[in-house]
């Protein structure tokens, strides 16, 4: 990445190697396109599979937002094995197919990475950027749900090419889990600064708009001095260029991680 060892990583909860805690159910989800990739990619596969038995993810997540490794491995399973989620999930999955639209595995760890640090780190405000069909959005709004406060606060620009012919921004959210969420259209250089301004002090902020470095460090710049101490930073597609390493330097965050790919960073303090 680039980030200077003393910068990366932390203390994290001491479980024992090896120990894959409660059952990993989310794991198997849409097996057959995950045996495929792992057909395709042998040794990404491998190294994937040793960091679930060891917790490797699991244990950087906790030590970022104060939770204990079992616990984030547990709220990995949440999603899942919500009876209505879950539905939701089968339902969504078919109509990407039934459109062909490409589009990332939506039960996959890099997006449920979102939803355990919700869960953990329990956030009474949260802001992203990016909302396109609204995957991501749908796991953040579960995990608000489930921790029984917090509100999301979302900027989407509404660009069409990323969305389903006839279909508005964030159409994959369910009606049920509207209630703690405002999205905002517009241009997140104009909206970002001011929003955060409106909202003062956030817990949790999340990049996953136009990933040009550029874009990745204006957003950065924006949000993180109205990030509280203690409070998380992640930002999406974090290795597409090194925006995300040079802005954990620039903050001296002792605690900065990508984890399949999202970047993962605590500001300093409680």
């Amino acid at each position: 990445m680039g980030v200077s060892r003393a910068r990366l990583g932390g203390p994290c909860d001491p479980l024992p190697c090896g120990k894959w805690g409660p059952a990993v159910r989310w794991f198997f989800q849409n097996a057959r396109n995950r045996l495929s990739f792992a057909v395709r990619n042998p040794g990404y596969a491998l190294r994937a599979v040793l960091r679930e038995v060891t917790l490797a993810d699991e244990r950087f997540l906790a030590s970022a937002t104060g939770a204990r490794a079992i616990e984030i491995r547990r709220y990995l399973e949440e999603p899942s094995s919500d009876p209505r989620f879950a539905r939701h999930l089968a339902e969504g999955q078919r109509t990407f197919d039934e459109l062909k639209l490409t589009s990332a595995d939506i039960y996959a760890k890099k997006v449920l990475i979102q939803y355990v640090v919700t869960r953990a780190l329990r956030p009474r405000r949260v802001v992203e950027t990016g909302v396109a069909n609204g995957v991501s959005t749908a796991y953040l709004l579960l995990a608000l749900e489930r921790n029984g406060q917090g509100h999301l606060d979302s900027i989407e620009i509404g660009d069409p090419e990323y969305l389903p012919a006839g279909r508005a921004p964030g159409w994959f959210v369910p009606e049920w889990l509207k209630g703690r969420w405002e999205m905002h259209l517009g241009d997140s250089r104009v909206l970002l600064p001011e929003l955060m301004r409106r909202l003062g002090e956030t817990d949790l902020f999340i990049h996953d708009s136009l990933h040009t470095y550029e874009h990745m460090v204006f957003e950065f710049r924006a949000a993180f001095p109205y990030l509280r101490s203690g409070g998380v930073l992640l930002a999406d597609d974090a290795l597409w260029n090194p925006a995300f390493p040079e802005f954990a330097r620039e903050s001296g965050a002792k605690l900065a991680r990508v984890i399949r790919g999202v970047g993962v960073l605590r500001k300093n303090g409680r």
